[in-house]
């Protein structure tokens, strides 16, 4: 059995046995990552590993030179459970194939580290066999010695890794946002996705939906029950939520600015505003109306480059950004085709 077989087939089991007092810890330095979020991201990984089987074993296939990079170094945001977690299987995967000892550097945030320690945990004692020939090292600092970097951060640190490691290869993604693309003519079904792709992780992901595109004269408040229903006990019982919830409350008061807010489902959970920005304070969900569909494609395209995904779509339809292919590289880079032309 291949490396990348074999690895989902532990993965998957290593993922569902991730102990309860690992969730627990996880909110603990990071109350954002409450245990009902982190389920739904420990879930979604194991589901994709055992249904896109096949397609991650061809996708993983790579062959190493001997005189590639064995010091590999991953650098993770921590805005969502698990972030890094393409990273660290695309790395494992170069590992594996390269003829000589490779090591797997990961810098965690503090915002997320620990439970990719725990999942390796659980791995370890399901086989120790798997990781053979491969070190993965958890650390502080990228070391110095390192010969490639894959980063996800803000424009801060990636300039900071520029300055650092001027010569050595980098694959650098940085904060982006995703829209959603609605007709008008959305299914209860599609509407409760819409409301799990805004606020499941509290919106904190980059395929999280910051800004609607809806036709003009668009009703809000089906959307609004569906948040109610699916997300309503956490956004409210949340302390950080709740205060980010109330000071936009009081900022849009303050402004004067109208709003669509014409029912207790929108006024209970998030603000609602008319506005391009794509990276909205929390609580805060902006729109945009258009008058003709063409309109909709066309802020769509201008934005390529801060877009991460469009939801209502048929490569995205709505409930599905939090559970991205494997192949829906982040920010179009195919992690990939990157690792591979190290050994080039």
């Amino acid at each position: 059995m291949g490396f990348v077989r074999k690895f989902i087939e532990q993965a998957s089991k290593a993922l569902s046995e991730i102990p309860s007092g690992a969730l627990l810890k996880a909110e603990e330095k990071n109350p954002w990552f409450i245990p009902y979020f982190v389920q739904h991201r420990l879930n979604a990984l194991k589901t994709s590993l055992i249904e896109e089987k096949d397609t991650i074993c061809k996708c993983l296939q790579m062959e190493i030179q001997a005189d590639a990079p064995q010091i590999i170094s991953i650098v993770a945001a921590g805005n969502i459970p698990l972030v890094c977690w393409h990273d660290v299987v695309c790395c494992l995967a170069y590992a594996a194939a390269h003829p000589k000892k490779a090591t797997v550097e990961i810098k965690l945030s503090s915002k997320d580290d620990v439970l990719l320690p725990a999942f390796f945990d659980r791995l370890s004692l399901l086989d120790n066999a798997l990781l053979n020939g491969i070190d993965v090292r958890f650390v502080n600092n990228v070391h110095a010695t390192t010969q490639a970097v894959l980063f996800t951060g803000g424009s801060l640190a990636q300039s900071h890794y520029n300055r650092t490691f001027p010569k050595t290869p980098l694959l650098l993604r940085t904060g982006r946002s995703s829209v959603a693309v609605l007709k008008g003519e959305e299914t209860s079904a599609q509407l409760e996705g819409l409301a799990e792709d805004c606020f499941m992780y509290f919106g904190l992901g980059c395929r999280n939906v910051s800004l609607l595109l809806v036709p003009a004269g668009f009703d809000f408040e089906p959307f609004a029950q569906k948040v109610r229903t699916r997300f309503g006990r956490f956004l409210s019982q949340h302390e950080g939520y709740s205060n980010a919830f109330r000071h936009a409350r009081a900022c849009q008061a303050m402004e004067g600015l109208s709003s669509q807010e014409t029912d207790s489902a929108l006024k209970a959970f998030f603000v609602l505003k008319e506005e391009a920005d794509l990276l909205p304070p929390m609580g805060v969900l902006h729109y945009l109306t258009y008058d003709n569909f063409a309109q909709a494609q066309h802020f769509v395209e201008q934005r390529q480059q801060v877009i991460q995904c469009v939801a209502g779509t048929a490569e995205v339809p709505f409930g599905s950004t939090q559970r991205p292919l494997f192949t829906d590289f982040a920010d179009g880079l195919n992690t990939v085709e990157w690792l591979q032309k190290l050994s080039c």
